[in-house]
């Protein structure tokens, strides 16, 4: 079943030049809208018709059923083509949740363990995927990222698609974020599922080795964006549950990891966080250009930083988001330089600097 579910994945992500062909006049963007378009539409075939794939019709019928978010008559082209995607994925999660609970349900017979040897390999938990089963997966979470989370982040908000390769600039062209509410639905309905599919530890390595930073740009912008009233796209359950997923997430990951992608979110040098803030003056060679973060989120991964060098082994977890993967070069003499503007700042919820750099100079 797995293998059935990730045939569907494949057929929905195939590549451009196997998906459509096209003439020399049509522009890249027509290419892959049309791409997209055939793809969807050869699986919603395939899954009518092919009887190998009737229990991934099935379990995508009761994710469907179960997600309040989709709209089959939508006129969006690219975002029809997110929603497969987002239910495949829902649709894989559920299958690899109840097998690796069964798996983990089970005894095994008295048979099979007088014959194991302390040699024998331990069997394989179901929730394991082959490297090709992973490639597909990795392009599907991929797809979703640029064309159903990327375009909805506010300007200022996380790496700009553009910035990061050919097709991001392509799919910058080809999606338009829409006006709030719709874009902020859409926003969240993408990170939900990326978060429920993270659940599963095999999945939630796919998911945040390429997609950290965008899962945590997407929470910050759905949890702490400032709206008017009348333009709130997100009850305000929603916006707690996000802030409460925001700080989950940043307590389960490596914290030289988190402390590098905040510095990221927060925008280059000249758009650090105004004085007082563990991250005002932090940042590296690398965040030099970075576009400028909006004020509120700068305000805000100052705040988390804050959060992160003062918790244990947090001055140890900044040195580590800065200086990791440097050569001994001049530029690292900056990075240094870096770290020490950032821990010789008092952030602003610190009740004194005594109290501050009582906490931070024993580390």
């Amino acid at each position: 079943m797995t293998s059935a579910i990730l045939s569907a994945l494949n057929i929905l992500t195939r590549p451009v030049s196997e998906a459509s062909g096209h003439d020399a006049q049509s522009s890249q963007q027509d290419v892959l809208l049309a791409a997209l378009e055939a793809n969807r539409t050869l699986l919603l075939e395939r899954l009518q018709t092919d009887g190998s794939f009737e229990e991934v019709r099935r379990l995508q019928q009761e994710a469907t059923a179960a997600a309040g978010w989709f709209c089959s008559d939508t006129q969006d082209a690219t975002w029809s083509f997110v929603q497969e995607c987002l239910l495949l994925l829902l649709a894989l999660t559920r299958h690899l949740s109840a097998e690796l609970q069964r798996f983990q349900q089970q005894t095994p017979p008295p048979s099979a363990a007088r014959h194991r040897t302390p040699e024998m390999a331990p069997p394989l938990p179901p929730d394991v995927l082959s490297v090709a089963q992973q490639k597909t997966l990795a392009a599907a979470l991929q797809f979703v990222v640029s064309l159903g989370l990327c375009p909805y982040l506010a300007p200022g908000v996380g790496v700009p698609l553009g910035r990061r390769s050919a097709f991001g600039s392509m799919v910058e062209k080809l999606v338009c974020g829409g006006a709030e509410p719709a874009g902020g639905r859409r926003l969240l309905t993408t990170t939900s599922v990326l978060l429920q599919l993270a659940e599963l530890s095999s999945l939630a390595t796919l998911v945040f080795t390429r997609h950290l930073g965008d899962v945590m740009a997407a929470l910050c912008q759905l949890g702490y964006q400032p709206h008017r009233e009348e333009q709130r796209p997100l009850t305000a359950e929603e916006c707690r549950t996000c802030k409460e997923s925001l700080r989950s997430l940043l307590g389960k990951v490596y914290q030289p990891i988190v402390v590098k992608e905040l510095l990221v979110l927060q925008g280059g040098p000249k758009q650090a966080a105004p004085a007082g803030s563990s991250g005002g003056s932090g940042g590296s060679g690398s965040r030099a250009g970075l576009g400028s973060a909006p004020a509120w989120l700068r305000r805000l991964c100052g705040r988390l930083l804050s959060e992160r060098l003062m918790q244990p082994n947090g001055v140890q977890g900044v040195v580590r988001a800065v200086l990791e993967g440097g050569t001994g070069g001049e530029s690292d003499w900056r990075k240094c330089d870096a770290v020490a503007r950032i821990l010789v700042a008092c952030p602003q919820q610190s009740t004194s600097a005594d109290a501050y750099f009582s906490n931070v100079c024993p580390q």
